[in-house]
């Protein structure tokens, strides 16, 4: 049930804002209530769903504060993490980070990708690259803000140019990190990082309608 909620949220079936009534989901998607009411939990926790004693459940809204801040923090958090994941690079390192690196490219080139998918294989290739770092709660605080960025990094998808330039993105990163160039693979990273605030900031995020937003994801 969580992969189907996601998947409705990130594609645009479920725009930011819209109430998610249990019985009108339970009956379009012929479930029942209990696993619908498991998934808002859960989904609550990734910053997909807001949950108020008052409104009930709905799709979190996005605005262009949250994703400033979210990628402030990112920017500063990420290439110290890539830099010690770096330092302790071995054999075992380049094997998983090469193998994440083809699944996330084989699921950018490919027309039948979903958005959760292809999601899944972006956030599994970063967390190898920086799986060496010796920090437990550095990498927990990535995790969740890279959670909490799922619908700004989507939306940026078509602005910074779709799914070629994209896959153009993390190659360079892929290239720098196995050659061991540290200094470059934190100055892609850092990149990769601002393409997302930028794209999103040029379309003017503020004002633009949340449903008309989500539909711009395609």
């Amino acid at each position: 049930m969580d992969r189907k909620l996601r998947s409705a949220i990130l594609s645009g079936e479920l725009a930011p804002g819209d109430r998610l009534v249990v019985a009108t989901l339970a009956e379009r998607w012929q479930v029942s209530p209990t696993p619908l009411r498991e998934a808002f939990q859960r989904l609550a926790a990734d910053g997909l769903v807001e949950l108020t004693s008052q409104r009930g459940a709905r799709v979190s809204p996005v605005s262009l504060r949250e994703m400033l801040e979210i990628y402030e923090l990112r920017e500063m958090l990420e290439p110290l993490a890539l830099e010690r994941s770096l330092a302790r690079a071995d054999d075992a390192w380049r094997c998983l980070v090469g193998e994440t690196y083809g699944h996330l490219i084989e699921a950018l080139k490919s027309e039948d990708t979903d958005m959760v998918e292809l999601e899944d294989h972006h956030r599994t290739f970063h967390q190898a690259l920086l799986s060496r770092c010796d920090s437990e709660w550095l990498l927990r605080v990535i995790n969740w803000l890279s959670e909490h960025s799922v619908r700004y990094r989507l939306l940026s998808l078509v602005p910074r140019g779709g799914p070629d330039e994209v896959a153009a993105e993390h190659e360079r990163l892929f290239d720098a990190c196995l050659n061991g160039n540290a200094g470059r693979a934190i100055d892609h990273l850092r990149h990769h990082l601002q393409l997302t605030v930028e794209s999103i900031t040029d379309q003017t995020l503020e004002g633009i309608d949340e449903r008309e937003l989500s539909r711009r994801r395609t």
